[in-house]
């Protein structure tokens, strides 16, 4: 009697530990089934979105870009574009067909001839040439308020068009049209024809 009971014991910790075993891997297990199950619908999403994200990127540049160039055409003390000298133009005409061929492209060379021209001002105050400090300096807009090259709202114009360029620059797949391309040359070359006057 003794001995049956013994191996009922025995069978009934079998049993339990069978079923504490299952108990433990049924999340797991669940888990890796789920996964795997919506591992294909999830990769093909991908691409779907990372494309919504840059069309949130491109909404919002867009955006920017539009209420950048209002707050700047208010702007009074701003050069307009009849003040352009004519060696801009050239510039101008040469950015206008880099954006026919890359938007991103022709923001970025726009911003590098902003940042060329403030660097070789901001240098030209230490009686230097053009120098690799200011390049790397993260408050050149805020030097030039200093100098008093540019006032408050063009700084903010400055730095508001380092932000765009920034996104432009980071966002591979990013597709500005070109007005929004031609509509930051303006702003940039208006900001490059006052900075260069000074």
């Amino acid at each position: 009697m003794n001995n049956c009971k013994a191996t009922q014991q025995h069978t009934m910790d079998a049993l339990t530990f069978t079923a504490e075993t299952i108990k433990a891997l049924a999340w797991p297990t669940a888990v890796v089934l789920v996964a795997s199950m919506v591992r294909k619908p999830v990769i093909e999403l991908l691409p779907f979105l990372r494309r919504l994200k840059y069309k949130e990127i491109e909404l919002e540049f867009s955006k920017e870009l539009a209420q950048l160039k209002s707050e700047f055409a208010t702007n009074e003390s701003t050069i307009s574009q009849k003040s352009q000298p004519p060696a801009l133009s050239a510039s101008n005409n040469r950015l206008l067909n880099i954006a026919s061929i890359s938007t991103s492209a022709a923001i970025l060379e726009a911003w590098s001839e902003l940042e060329s021209v403030s660097i070789a001002v901001a240098s030209s105050f230490w009686n230097q040439p053009p120098s690799d400090a200011f390049k790397n300096y993260p408050r050149l807009g805020d030097y030039l308020l200093q100098c008093k090259v540019i006032d408050a709202k063009q700084l903010a114009v400055f730095n508001k068009l380092r932000e765009l360029r920034n996104k432009a620059a980071h966002a591979i797949n990013l597709n500005l049209s070109e007005k929004e391309a031609r509509t930051y040359i303006e702003l940039a070359s208006s900001l490059i024809a006052h900075i260069r006057a000074t």
